[in-house]
C-alpha cells in the first residue's frame, strides 16, 4: 500500500467531512440554480433529493466525528447503491444533472476510502436492501414535466396546423419572408391556424441562430416579436455573423431581449418535426388540417397554399 493512501486512509474521518460539506455544497447550489436539473424530479415520502442529500450528508459528518467505522460504511454503502440507481435514471431520461453525478462522485470517493475486505459482505447487504427501499419509495419524473414546460416556437389556436420551415442563411427564404410574414401573422390573429417556426439547420451557423431564436422566445413568446426576431435574424445572417458573442451584441443593439435556458427538449421536438415532415429543403411548408398532411417547397407554393387557407376561412358561415 502506498505511502499516500495510507495517509489517506489515516485522516479519513477529516476527509469525510470535508467531503461531505463540499456535497452538501452542492446540494444548497443545486437549490438556487438548478438549471437542466429543473427537468429531473425526485422524491421520498414527499421529500425533495436535495434535502434528504444534505441531511444524509449531516449524518456522515456525525458519524465521521464519531468515528462509528461500522456504521459509518453501512450508511456509505447504502448511499452509493441509492446513486446507481439514480444514475440509472438519469440515463433513462437521458437528462443529466451535473450537480446530483457530483454529489454522487463525492460519495463514492467516501465510499472507497473507507471500505475495508473484512467489512465487505455487510456493505454489499447493506446496499441491496437500500436499493429495494429506495427504488420502491422513490417518486421521480422527467418527460412529464419538461414536456409541460418545453416552449415551442407555436402560436394560434386554429384548427389546421401549419409548420413553417426556414433557414436565417437561406436566399429564398430571406426573399419570400415579406410576403409569407403578413399571410401568417393574419391567419394566427384570426385563429385559423396554429403556426409553428421549425428553424431548419442547413448551414454551419444555423444551430446557433436558432437557438438565440428560442431565447428570445423565452423573453417573451409572443408572435409580434417572434416575426420581429426572425427579420432581425436574418439581417444578422446577411452580414455573416456566425459567431456568439458577436450575434448577442447585434441583437441587443437591435433592442432584442433574449434569456438562455436549456433548451434540449425544445429541439427534441422540433427534431422531430423535421423527420416526421421529412424536409430536405426550404422554405417548405407541412399543412395539417381533416388528419391529412400536405407539403409545400418554395416561396410561390407557399404563398399559395396560405392564401388558399384564407380564402377558405372567408367562406365558412
Amino acid at each position: 500500500m502506498s505511502s499516500v493512501l495510507v495517509w489517506l486512509i489515516g485522516k479519513r474521518y477529516i476527509i469525510n467531512v470535508i467531503l461531505a460539506l463540499l456535497a452538501v455544497s452542492i446540494e444548497v447550489f443545486y437549490s438556487i440554480c438548478g438549471g437542466s436539473c429543473s427537468y429531473l424530479k425526485g422524491e421520498v415520502f414527499g421529500m425533495g433529493l436535495q434535502y434528504i442529500g444534505i441531511a444524509y450528508m449531516a449524518f456522515i459528518i456525525f458519524l465521521s466525528i464519531t468515528k462509528k467505522d461500522r456504521l459509518l460504511i453501512l450508511v456509505l454503502s447504502a448511499g452509493v447503491a441509492v446513486e446507481v440507481y439514480l444514475v440509472g435514471f438519469h440515463v433513462w431520461y437521458d437528462t443529466y444533472c451535473p450537480y446530483c453525478l457530483a454529489f454522487g462522485g463525492t460519495l463514492m470517493v467516501m465510499f472507497l476510502l473507507n471500505i475495508r475486505k473484512d467489512r465487505l459482505k455487510p456493505a454489499l447487504l447493506s446496499g441491496v436492501i437500500a436499493l429495494a427501499l429506495f427504488s420502491f419509495f422513490f417518486k421521480g419524473s422527467a418527460t412529464p414535466v419538461y414536456a409541460a414546460e418545453t416552449l415551442v416556437p407555436s402560436f394560434g389556436s386554429g384548427k389546421v396546423m401549419v409548420r413553417l420551415y426556414t433557414d436565417y442563411f437561406c436566399p429564398p427564404c430571406r426573399g419570400a419572408e415579406p410576403k409569407i410574414e403578413p399571410l401568417i401573422a393574419e391567419l394566427v390573429k384570426k385563429n385559423i391556424i396554429n403556426l409553428t417556426f421549425v428553424d431548419t439547420p442547413l448551414y454551419k451557423a444555423s444551430p446557433l441562430y436558432g437557438r438565440y431564436f428560442v431565447y428570445i422566445l423565452n423573453e417573451k413568446k409572443d408572435l409580434d416579436l417572434a416575426l420581429k426576431a426572425r427579420s432581425v435574424l436574418m439581417d444578422a445572417a446577411r452580414e455573416d455573423i456566425g459567431d456568439q458573442s458577436k450575434l448577442e451584441e447585434y441583437l441587443t443593439n437591435k433592442g432584442i431581449k433574449f434569456t438562455p435556458f436549456d433548451a434540449k427538449q425544445t429541439f427534441n421536438v422540433i427534431n422531430g418535426y423535421l423527420k416526421e415532415d421529412k424536409i430536405i429543403s426550404t422554405p417548405s411548408c407541412v399543412v395539417v388540417q381533416d388528419g391529412k398532411a400536405a407539403k409545400y417547397t418554395g416561396g410561390t407554393d407557399i404563398v399559395n397554399a396560405l392564401e388558399g387557407l384564407k380564402q377558405a376561412a372567408k367562406k365558412k358561415p
